[in-house]
């Protein structure tokens, strides 16, 4: 049992180690004056908050059953069109499924983002993908040997794939004095491995709501 506790106890402090890098790696790149910036590229930054309701569901969005969550990204573009934007997003966020899970979100996506009539935004296909931890809010047990015991407490590493469409509607609203828009997002989200044989994947029909504000001029 007491080894049992170590590995879970190493695993914990792996993933910790794990996430810090992640987030220092992030804060270290886009804090350089590298040649990246001197040469145009990944410029024009954009924050980026929103609600989201994450339907179990395969494809349809539904609010008979509410799974609320929270995201936030940072929005970098590769090239210096205006009108067609070739970017990457990187999120953080949180949702809660009752009687299922509580997840922390980090994973990057891709899209590609046109400018339609000089009226609003529109990406067709973003697609990406990234790391899930999962906190099961369900009762679990392990074997240890004589008999199940039970879980205080069920933490999984999980991968996501995700892939969907933006709507981007510029308002003229100000805050800070940087331009307020309103986003509007559907996803196909597959995550695993939840329970293996059991439950091995899961698929989430998320949308979203939010608000954008460029941090740059």
């Amino acid at each position: 049992l007491s080894s049992k506790r170590f590995i879970v106890n190493n695993k914990i402090l792996r993933l910790r180690l794990s996430i810090f890098l992640v987030f220092f790696n992030l804060l270290n790149f886009h804090s350089q004056d590298s040649t990246f910036y001197k040469k145009g590229i990944f410029k024009n930054h954009i924050l980026e908050l929103n609600l989201t309701q994450n339907t179990a569901s395969l494809f349809t969005p539904s609010f008979r059953n509410i799974h609320p969550g929270i995201n936030s990204s940072l929005s970098s573009q590769w090239n210096k069109n205006k009108k067609l934007q070739l970017r990457q997003d990187f999120i953080a966020g949180f949702f809660y499924h009752k009687s299922f899970q509580s997840v922390v979100q980090l994973y990057s996506e891709f899209n590609f983002k046109i400018k339609i009539l000089d009226k609003f935004f529109l990406s067709p296909l973003v697609i990406g993908g990234g790391y899930y931890l999962s906190f099961l809010n369900m009762q679990s047990f392990y074997w240890d040997g004589n008999q199940y015991i039970s879980r205080a407490l069920t933490m999984k590493s999980n991968w996501v794939i995700s892939v969907g469409s933006n709507l981007e509607i510029p308002t003229n609203f100000k805050l800070f004095e940087k331009p307020l828009s309103i986003t509007a997002k559907y996803r196909l989200q597959v995550q695993g491995v939840i329970v293996r044989y059991n439950v091995p994947i899961i698929a989430y029909s998320p949308i979203m709501v939010g608000i954008t504000l460029p941090i740059n001029n």
